[in-house]
């Protein structure tokens, strides 16, 4: 007797199965029905009449065009340089062992969890006009004037790429290491010279990988709104700026609509390109390599460039924690140790600026986080128990689930501003802010907790529900124990794209419901940079504690970025 004919068991995936529209609801509610409210405004006038004219401005207006041709522009060049940078990463890690390999590997993890407000402080630190490397050249070489760096186009290509890089390393890394050394072999025996292999050999194999990263990290740079609003400086505007503007400053919700739009449409394609070249990178035709990786050692020269990058490659990953934690104990004038950033930090002189109290942006952030945590995991277990049975359209539902992961923050919270406002007006709770975080962090839960919800038997449900156990203990007795550890590397994840979100609460947030990143903006903003690194070390310890645990629950799991 098959297991899926017994009738208890069906009982069970029906229970589920209807759990799963539980999820459809608040999905529809709360993200595809803002969405629409969204689109209806980007392409009706002010009567209700339909139109385009919104769509035209966005290349008929001198400022708009400027705005999304520099979008473009930058997220291509930083999609460039982090695959130059991230390229002989990929390469080190795929074809040699050394001490410290899978350190290096997990370190690169760090970015995705640092909340991009803490590695803009960490810039301005080290590079700023009296940063840590400014006062070294002058100090020590005699430099008569800072080497200016922020504030340009350049610094924002630089943190992108540092930002970015890891995604590189590791969707190359693993596609490389997937490489058999016989077509290089090959090749050499023909007579072709290294750069010949490498780029009619090994570069097409490595392709779909390729531009698999490169769309990853083109569309992250596309959508960019932190660095761009605090590294970039006034000259500079993406999309996703713009949105912002037209709504704080202007209170134009059409063309900020049509651009979110415009902006939502591209990312939707830019995505669909990244799913089906990821597709041909896990099924394509290399045959893995089964020679064992060489010691990094036994080669003097590549040891040599090794050392220098990967020495490099910790600096930008490590740096800019570090100057955020040292200059959080230094008096911003003398240099000298001092506590007293973090009193003022937990005093009461800077009530003006963040709206309220300290402990209150703690606790909103706590909570928030919390709150987070809780919903975006149940919803990503009721979608991954309605997903655990094969039926017709599996994958356009999966795709349905994960759509959030294509809409940037700022057009989610555009399209909450313009839904809650009427008819019953939420804008002055924080149920936005919470359904906006749930909405950013669901799908990375779902990705998390799907694989390990279907590699687990429905044998073991049923031969607890023969025992007498209701669904209910059966799935705390039996399912949790299955996957607890995928659960928390998924509560850890939730936690922290909450505690480090920005953009969405940055547009939906009133003075009472401040957090600890609106914070971290306010103290930047106020050019109060011991306070901001006080802020900023405590917000590193805690992503630092993230990364820790995510490694010790994760290790030797499936990705989840």
């Amino acid at each position: 007797m098959k297991i899926n004919k017994i009738p208890l068991l069906r009982g069970i995936q029906k229970k589920i199965f209807l759990n799963f529209f539980f999820l459809f609801i608040f999905l529809f509610l709360c993200f595809y029905f803002p969405l629409f409210k969204m689109l209806k405004e980007a392409f009706t006038t002010s009567t209700g009449s339909f139109t385009l004219n919104e769509f035209k401005k966005i290349f008929n207006d001198l400022y708009n065009l400027r705005v999304v041709t520099f979008t473009f522009k930058e997220a291509f060049i930083s999609a460039f340089f982090t695959l130059i940078v991230g390229l002989p990463g990929a390469y080190i890690i795929s074809h040699y062992k050394f001490k410290g390999k899978s350190f290096l590997v997990s370190l690169t993890t760090v970015p995705f969890i640092l909340p991009s407000l803490l590695v803009a402080l960490g810039f301005i630190i080290l590079f700023g006009d009296n940063g840590f490397l400014n006062k070294f050249l002058m100090d020590v070489f005699h430099f008569k004037q800072p080497f200016h760096i922020l504030y340009s186009f350049a610094a924002i290509i630089l943190v992108h790429t540092f930002y970015n890089f890891p995604v590189v390393l590791r969707i190359i890394g693993a596609a490389w290491a997937g490489v058999s050394d016989k077509y290089e072999f090959a090749a050499k025996s023909l007579g072709a010279k290294p750069l010949e292999v490498f780029f009619k050999v090994t570069v097409p194999l490595l392709l779909p990988a390729i531009i698999s990263s490169f769309s990853l990290v083109f569309l992250y740079c596309f959508l960019s709104f932190s660095i761009i609003l605090i590294i970039g400086g006034a000259r500079f505007a993406t999309i996703e700026v713009s949105i912002y503007t037209y709504y704080n400053m202007f209170s134009d919700f059409k063309m900020g609509s049509a651009l979110a739009t415009f902006q939502a449409l591209f990312s939707l394609l830019v995505i669909y390109t990244y799913l089906k070249v990821s597709d041909i990178v896990k099924t394509g035709d290399i045959e893995k390599s089964i020679a064992p990786a060489p010691s990094i050692l036994s080669n003097k020269k590549t040891l040599f460039f090794s050392l220098i990058y990967l020495g490099l490659i910790f600096f930008l990953i490590i740096a800019p924690i570090l100057v955020v934690i040292v200059y959080a104990f230094l008096d911003p004038f003398s240099s000298k140790f001092t506590l007293e950033n973090f009193a003022k930090l937990f005093g009461t002189d800077y009530t003006y600026l963040l709206g309220t109290s300290f402990l209150r942006v703690t606790l909103n952030s706590f909570a928030f986080a919390l709150f987070t945590l809780l919903l975006s995991n149940l919803f990503a277990l009721l979608g991954s128990y309605g997903l655990k049975t094969n039926f017709k359209g599996k994958n356009l539902f999966v795709s349905i689930l994960m759509l959030p992961l294509a809409i940037s923050p700022i057009t989610i919270a555009l399209s909450f501003i313009i839904f809650f406002r009427s008819p019953i007006n939420l804008m002055n709770t924080p149920i936005p802010i919470l359904i906006a975080h749930t909405l950013l962090a669901f799908p990375f839960s779902l990705r998390a907790l799907l694989p390990a919800v279907q590699s687990t038997s429905d044998s073991f449900v049923f031969a607890s529900r023969s025992l007498g156990y209701s669904r209910v203990k059966s799935f705390f007795a039996v399912d949790l124990n299955l996957f607890k550890n995928v659960l928390i590397t998924s509560s850890i994840f939730s936690f922290a794209i909450s505690f480090g979100e920005f953009g969405a609460t940055f547009m939906l947030y009133m003075p009472r419901f401040t957090t600890i990143p609106i914070a971290l903006y306010r103290f930047l903003s106020g050019r109060h940079y011991g306070e901001a690194s006080a802020l900023g070390s405590i917000f590193a310890v805690i992503n630092i504690i993230s990364f820790i645990l995510i490694e010790k629950f994760h290790r030797g799991r499936e990705n989840i970025i």
